[in-house]
Formats: structure tokens, C-alpha cells, sequence
């Protein structure tokens, strides 16, 4: 009895509390370091900025690394706002603004799912603060200067992306993985054939699903 309380009682897996307490803090650490940021930003830019000729292509700022430091960063200046900022316009103007904004949403999740999926770069933070609805001149790439304003001729609307402490590498594996769990999920509703992609996704260690007991 005493030996099936003690199995009854015992946790399936063991949390290794001071791995993720080391993966946590060096996370912070490495937020903190902007020459790491700065790299971030470089490779975001080459992958998904406007000069990479992605369909879902979006702003992203230049990193002037000859001035970037530790605690210094450097970049390119990006007139924009929110996409959450309340506009004050007649009727006709906020249609057409809230059509911009649902626009740029849908961009914004369209890249999300590129970075998660597909090149396997994601930027680790996309809230409201960090995304940018940003009016830029259609005969050059050099920064418009009537951000905040209804959009007019001559200008197109687009999505700026700020903030590049953390960006995560999603390993081929889990990608697959990923496509295939919302596969059995949302065509065959087989919640338990999600259950074998757990080592794919890396959600659990290889021993423990090669372990009966567990």
C-alpha cells in the first residue's frame, strides 16, 4: 500500500525548477545587451523588411550599428501610430481608416504565421506598442512626414514592427509539428493524435515519451 501511495503520489515528469529559473534569467540578460538587439533587428529587416520583396513585407527600422553599444541603441527614425489610436474624423474619413487598420491586422497575423511557420524567426513580443501603422511616399522609401493624418494621394499605408530584444527560432520539427497538430485538430477533430506530436513540439523530453511509466 505504502509503496502504491508513494507511486500514486509521485509527479509523472519532474520540473527542473532551477533550468528554467537559468533559461528565464538569461533571457533578461540577453534583452537587456542592445548589440544582441541590434543583430535582431538586422536579421528581422533582412528577412521581412520592405527590401526583401515579401508579399507580407512590413517596415522595419535600420540599424546604424556604428553607434550601437551595450546600453546604446541606434536606429532609424519611424513616424507612425498605433493601430489602437482613436481617430477624430468625420464618418467617411473613419470608415476608411478602420479599414486601414483591419488591413494591417490581417498583415500583421499573416506575418506572425510566415515567422512561426515558415522561416522560422519569430519576433517573441508583436503587441500594440511594438506595431506601427506607418504612411510612407509610394515614389520613395524615405519616411513620410504625415504620420497620425488620413491618408492621401501620393501615400500608401504599411506595417512598422519596433522592439527586437527577443526574437525566437522555431526548429524545423516543431513547425511540422505545429501544421500537423491544427491539421488533426480543425479537419479530423483527433485530439488524441495530437498527443503523439508532443515530442515533435518539444513539449516533452524524448525519455520520458519513450517511458512507459510516465
Amino acid at each position: 500500500n505504502t509503496t502504491g501511495e508513494k507511486t500514486k503520489n509521485k509527479r509523472l515528469i519532474q520540473t527542473e525548477v532551477a533550468s528554467a529559473v537559468e533559461e528565464f534569467m538569461s533571457r533578461i540578460f540577453e534583452e537587456l545587451d542592445y548589440r544582441k538587439e541590434a543583430e535582431n533587428a538586422a536579421t528581422f529587416r533582412e528577412l521581412y523588411g520592405l527590401q526583401s520583396g515579401r508579399t507580407d513585407a512590413v517596415v522595419v527600422p535600420e540599424i546604424l550599428k556604428e553607434y550601437c553599444t551595450e546600453h546604446v541603441l541606434v536606429m532609424e527614425w519611424i513616424d507612425g501610430e498605433k493601430l489602437t489610436t482613436n481617430v477624430n474624423a468625420d464618418a467617411r474619413d473613419s470608415s476608411t481608416l478602420v479599414a486601414e487598420n483591419l488591413a494591417l491586422i490581417k498583415l500583421a497575423i499573416d506575418s506572425t504565421l510566415g515567422q512561426l511557420l515558415v522561416t522560422g524567426v519569430l519576433h517573441a513580443d508583436p503587441h500594440a506598442g511594438n506595431l506601427l501603422k506607418v504612411y510612407r511616399d509610394d515614389d520613395n522609401d524615405n519616411r513620410s512626414k504625415r504620420a497620425g493624418k488620413p491618408n492621401s494621394s501620393g501615400s500608401n499605408v504599411q506595417l512598422g514592427y519596433l522592439d527586437f530584444g527577443l526574437l525566437s527560432t522555431i526548429p524545423v520539427n516543431v513547425r511540422n509539428g505545429l501544421v500537423c497538430a491544427v491539421a488533426q485538430l480543425v479537419f479530423a477533430r483527433d485530439v488524441e493524435a495530437v498527443t503523439t506530436l508532443f515530442g515533435e513540439l518539444d513539449l516533452l523530453p524524448e525519455e520520458v515519451l519513450q517511458d512507459d511509466t510516465e
